[in-house]
């Protein structure tokens, strides 16, 4: 599905985004455009950081890559 109808930009891609380490929307967009335009879907982006973050079982480790900066060259 498209989240990102400016960038079109789809929650797959997001959700590649921040699994490759970003964790910020602002790291979202520097990664794949999204959020990076009209700003409507920066809730629904968070949203998805949050949720995968809440999923993940390195969350509050060492390993956790929370405060991790998204690779700008990330492909998308």
């Amino acid at each position: 599905m498209v989240l990102c109808i400016c960038r079109a930009v789809t929650d797959r891609e997001i959700d590649a985004a921040v699994h490759a380490g970003a964790k910020s929307v602002d790291a979202v967009g520097a990664c794949c455009g999204a959020g990076t335009d009209c700003g409507a879907c920066r809730d629904a982006i968070a949203e998805r950081i949050e949720d995968s973050c809440a999923a993940c079982p390195r969350r509050g480790t060492s390993d956790c890559r929370s405060a991790g900066v998204a690779l700008a060259s990330a492909s998308h």
